[in-house]
């Protein structure tokens, strides 16, 4: 049985302006247990609680969100036929896992990640006010 480990490194993030803020960074993947790899298999599905972002009170409007994701880097060659690279990344703010109130900045998507891979993200955040 396989399983998938992630480890997210962010970036201070930038304020453009007093509405809008730009979180970057680094979020690396791995799987293990994972002996063969088929260029037929599916992305492996991710996702992350971005750290150090201020939580959305419950009563506040949801912020305007969009989300990038790149390659940075991977474990083991694309070579091969297998396919490596993102499919698809989303950002939104979802209920605290841990039960608390507010809601928190996530970062989730599908990636081929083979041995391991490196994404660079970056989430836009644009309040409204």
């Amino acid at each position: 049985m396989s399983a998938l480990q992630c480890d997210i490194q962010p970036a201070p993030p930038l304020r453009l302006t007093p509405v809008c803020t730009v979180h970057t960074g680094i979020v690396r993947l791995a799987v293990t247990g994972r002996f063969l790899q088929s260029h037929r298999a599916p992305a492996d599905e991710f996702g992350v609680f971005v750290p150090h972002v201020a939580p959305v009170p419950d009563d506040e409007p949801e912020p305007q969100v969009w989300a990038e994701a790149y390659v940075m880097s991977t474990a083991s060659s694309s070579a091969g036929g297998f396919p490596a690279g993102v499919e698809y990344v989303r950002a939104s703010y979802l209920a605290d896992p841990r039960g608390g109130t507010g809601r928190w900045l996530h970062l989730r998507g599908s990636a081929h990640i083979g041995k391991g891979i490196n994404l660079g993200y970056r989430i836009t955040v644009q309040t409204t006010t």
